[in-house]
């Protein structure tokens, strides 16, 4: 069985507009590190995973372009979405 990561919506609950679809590929590493991602409504094609624990593991990367926030957290860029993760429809 396959896992797919669909979005619920952003973790501040600001609107967003990938509520409801599912991630199809995401760049942790962007020079800014914020990240960057392409979301589908299309299951069939959105990125697969083989265990909802690598899902998990991909949601959570750390950047390393950008390792750490102002704060000094881990700088997590996809954690800004809150995510279901989902068995491959």
């Amino acid at each position: 069985m396959s896992y797919v990561i669909r979005a619920i919506g952003f973790a501040g609950n600001d609107p967003c507009p990938h509520a409801g679809q599912y991630l199809e590929d995401f760049d942790h590493h962007t020079p800014d590190g914020r990240g960057f991602g392409k979301f589908t409504s299309d299951p069939a094609k959105a990125k697969q995973f083989k265990a909802t624990s690598d899902a998990m593991i991909f949601w959570g990367t750390q950047s390393t372009t950008v390792p750490l926030r102002p704060d000094g957290k881990p700088n997590k860029p996809l954690t800004a979405l809150s995510i279901s993760v989902e068995p491959v429809p």
